[in-house]
């Protein structure tokens, strides 16, 4: 495997192509180097003690705390891709600290969708279904057999498996019945079937008469009926393409991934490796066309600098930039790529890479100008964040070295800073 491509794969999976990867994965073939990024350990990651509970008064410490201690498993886990992939199911699957109100119930639908990131996605939807984070979030909680609510059960097929116009209005009220009696016990608030508020007459959903249950609605869209499966495949084939690659495929790559998750009964790691090892990932638009989303922009900047969580508060920045963990902006998720790109979003990335350079600069630390030349220090920022610089980048960062040192020729304060800060702001920082 080329080192660009490797580096591309590195980018795409695990946040950052760190330089202990490459070594270790030098002179790999394509699918050695998918293997390593995808050998996730068995073992179930533990949440830290302080936000697998709730505790009265301290829900906001603890929704802070569980977006610095997720953000720092990003960088630091063993595992990168594990983190990417519960992400990616964590933008699929929506559900909002705010409306849930509970670090121990959004906490939990955080692990599962680590614990199963690579499962199934059948047995993934079944288990999703059934938390009461996502039985709070849709309002399925509401949704008894005397006023049916419809939430949860439109949301199952447009966003989580089948896409806009692969149901009828009909299948959204014959699933929503399916789906009564399915909530929470208000004293433990964890999941409880009320069977007296279930439905148990016969509905008819998708041409199928029979007495529905909630989770015969999922066996049935994706193992049951071959063409909603296919169709899911589809559906889920794209969003995952979009995620990791962003450009545009064609549709018989498209078409060739569906087929592996169809083939595999909807297993998700043969699905993943297929994408990460089919060639379209690696061509010049895939390599080039992705924009660094800002909780991925926060990754990188936290590994490049050494900063972490505490030191950087990112949650009060990423609110800025579009994208809260554990608060997505309604159930559809957070859109990709260029969506990332306007003055607003930037602006966000600029106040955070300031801040951050004040903690690099503390006590005059990091006088990353002195006694270098300009070339000299334009490398060495560059080799700090982990960027390949393109002409024009360079250009625009020597002018500034030019005019800065006219004006200040004993290479003062603020060149050093400036640098800093310019860095994180070059195009090449923010695509991934």
């Amino acid at each position: 495997m080329i080192v660009e491509e490797l580096a591309h794969l590195l980018r795409r999976t695990e946040y950052v192509a760190k330089p202990d990867r490459m070594t270790a994965l030098a002179g790999a073939t394509r699918s050695a180097a998918v293997a390593s990024v995808l050998a996730i350990s068995p073992t179930p990651v533990a949440l830290p003690a302080f936000i697998d509970h709730d505790i009265d008064g301290q829900g906001y410490d603890q929704w802070v705390f569980a977006v610095q201690w997720w953000i720092d498993r990003m960088v630091d886990s063993p595992t990168p891709m594990q983190e990417k992939m519960t992400w990616f199911w964590h933008g699929h699957f929506c559900s909002s600290w705010e409306k849930v109100n509970s670090a121990r119930l959004m906490m939990g639908q955080n692990k599962l969708f680590r614990d199963m990131a690579f499962g199934n996605f059948r047995t993934l939807t079944q288990a999703m279904s059934l938390q009461p984070a996502m039985l709070l979030y849709l309002d399925n909680v509401d949704n008894v057999k005397s006023s049916p609510n419809q939430n949860f059960a439109r949301e199952l097929m447009e966003l989580f498996t089948l896409g806009v116009g692969n149901y009828t209005e009909d299948d959204v009220t014959a699933a929503a019945r399916a789906w009564t009696g399915h909530g929470v016990d208000w004293n433990t608030y964890d999941y409880l079937f009320r069977s007296n508020q279930h439905d148990i007459t016969m509905k008819t959903f998708m041409g199928v008469t029979r007495n529905w249950n909630g989770p015969d609605i999922i066996d049935f869209l994706l193992r049951e009926n071959l063409t909603t499966k296919r169709i899911a495949c589809n559906f889920l084939t794209r969003k995952l393409w979009d995620f990791f690659a962003g450009s545009t495929p064609s549709q018989a790559t498209l078409d060739q991934l569906a087929q592996v998750l169809f083939d595999a009964d909807m297993e998700i790691l043969p699905w993943v490796t297929a994408m990460l090892e089919h060639p379209d990932f690696y061509t010049p638009a895939t390599m080039r066309g992705l924009v660094r989303s800002p909780v991925d922009f926060v990754v990188a900047v936290e590994y490049h600098t050494g900063l972490r969580g505490t030191d950087l508060n990112p949650q009060w920045y990423l609110d800025g930039m579009g994208q809260v963990p554990y608060a997505p902006p309604n159930v559809a998720g957070w859109k990709t790529n260029a969506y990332w790109v306007n003055t607003s979003i930037m602006g966000a990335r600029a106040e955070f890479a300031r801040g951050v350079t004040w903690h690099l600069r503390n006590n005059n630390a990091n006088e990353v100008s002195k006694g270098r030349t300009p070339d000299e220090v334009i490398d060495f920022v560059a080799q700090m964040f982990g960027l390949t610089l393109s002409a024009t980048t360079r250009t625009a960062l020597s002018n500034y070295i030019a005019v800065q040192r006219t004006n200040e020729p004993w290479v003062g304060w603020w060149e050093s800073t400036n640098l800093l800060t310019m860095a994180m702001l070059a195009p090449e920082m923010h695509v991934a």
